[in-house]
């Protein structure tokens, strides 16, 4: 695996584990970042895991000279939009379907990826960005 990978699966498991972290600290945004980071370079470090701990220092590194709370709350309400668009199209495909009267497997089909958006949208809205 390459530095590249291995530095974009760190800020990926970074990323992954700072939603429970943040709810710990009561961070939020690029502090909660730091925080989960640096944390989690804590971990590794008492472990030994010496390639760990080079990625998760680069990545710290730019958390630190990059991150702005500002895009993160810009990059997070466009996702909320997103998913909210999906929502709404999804609505509109199931109201069409069951006007049409379509087969009731095509409608429970759209009911469930209605139901998937919705949940996505409501997992995104209860993110602090």
């Amino acid at each position: 695996m390459n530095r590249l990978s291995k530095l974009a699966l760190t800020l990926l498991l970074a990323a992954t584990s700072m939603g429970a972290n943040a709810a710990e600290t009561q961070l939020a945004g690029c502090a909660a970042k730091r925080e989960s980071i640096r944390s989690e370079l804590h971990q590794a470090q008492e472990q030994g895991l010496s390639d760990k701990v080079a990625g998760l220092t680069r990545a710290l590194d730019e958390v630190n000279a990059h991150c702005r709370d500002n895009v993160l709350v810009e990059r997070h309400n466009k996702k909320v939009l997103k998913a909210q668009a999906k929502v709404n199209q999804t609505e509109r495909s199931l109201r069409l379907a069951q006007e049409a009267n379509k087969e009731p497997k095509k409608i429970a089909k759209l009911e469930g990826k209605l139901e998937k958006a919705r949940a996505e949208l409501a997992a995104l809205q209860a993110q602090q960005p």
